[in-house]
């Protein structure tokens, strides 16, 4: 057989082997804004939630490019089985029980005029099978202060995205499709992209007890708009699930708790943090509140 027909044959092969291919695995894209209090939006709402950059009592006064350093802990408390019924409005169980912690640095600079900034950022690195890429910032003032009483405002946000497989997770299509353990179908483990972008406006009031060295219980109170939206990324039965979904919510939340100085120089800090969230899981048809609670602790070293 000639060089030109040996060529001809194997280009034809490789076609038809490629055609095969695509007609094996069909993509399935789907774009879909939903409503604020469905079971996806209420899970998206709920870990967007524990990452918004609340403050820790009433803003400081602070010198101007002043710096303070400080590491961010909260508790992540586990969804139980039944809420984490999200998928498919309801029907598909997600695993999002990946971290029970979620830390992150902040550095807050003095500004003029009492104003201070605060940056924080997670970077992507791999923690309990997720990788957050997460960038918050915040500006801040100490508005009044009487005795020792304080009052303050702050406006934060932040964007960014963590990446794990959520809908498909590891081991699962270890199992036959439909089973208990593989009711999706999946064939191996996903990538999926949950995106936490949002806005804020806290304020904030404390009161400083001077004859507990100065602790200081705080209450603040915030306004917030989340933007969240899902990308998933996975092999189930045959078909690459690309389906978007994506949702806008208002939300309101509230944390107490005490500011106590270790030092001139060190302090912390710790907090309850709630934030109710609506959600109507079928075979419902209204809404109940299912909120967000946790605990939440900074460290701060005031540096100069």
């Amino acid at each position: 057989m000639r060089r030109k027909e040996i060529v001809a044959c194997l280009t034809c092969a490789l076609l038809l082997l490629s055609c095969g291919s695509a007609a094996a695995t069909s993509v399935l894209r789907t774009s879909e804004k939903i409503a604020s209090d469905r079971p996806e939006a209420w899970a998206m709402n709920y870990f967007t939630s524990l990452a918004l950059l609340t403050g820790f009592g009433t803003p400081p006064r602070r010198k101007f490019l002043s710096i303070e350093p400080a590491v961010e802990l909260d508790w992540v408390p586990a969804v139980s089985d039944e809420d984490a019924r999200v998928g498919f409005n309801g029907v598909k169980e997600e695993d999002l029980n990946k971290a029970p912690i979620f830390g992150r640095p902040r550095l807050t600079i003095g500004l003029p005029w009492d104003f201070a900034l605060t940056l924080s950022y997670v970077p992507p690195v791999k923690l309990f099978d997720v990788r957050a890429n997460l960038f918050a910032f915040g500006f801040e003032r100490r508005m009044w202060e009487h005795r020792s009483w304080s009052f303050g405002l702050r406006a934060y946000g932040q964007i960014g995205h963590i990446d794990g497989a959520f809908t498909c997770p590891s081991g699962a299509s270890r199992y036959k499709p439909g089973s208990p353990k593989n009711p999706a179908g999946c064939q191996n483990e996903s990538d999926d992209t949950a995106y936490q972008d949002y806005g804020a406006l806290e304020a904030s009031v404390a009161y400083r007890i001077a004859q507990l060295k100065g602790l200081t219980p705080y209450l603040t109170v915030s306004g917030n708009y989340l933007s969240t939206a899902f990308q998933v990324r996975a092999l189930t039965n045959g078909f690459e699930d690309r389906t978007y979904q994506s949702a806008s919510t208002w939300t309101f939340a509230m944390s107490a708790g005490v500011v106590y100085p270790l030092t001139d120089k060190i302090q912390v800090a710790v907090g309850m943090f709630y934030s109710p969230l609506q959600v109507t899981r079928p075979p419902a048809t209204s809404s109940s509140n299912d909120g967000v609670v946790n605990v939440r602790s900074l460290l701060t070293y005031r540096w100069r």
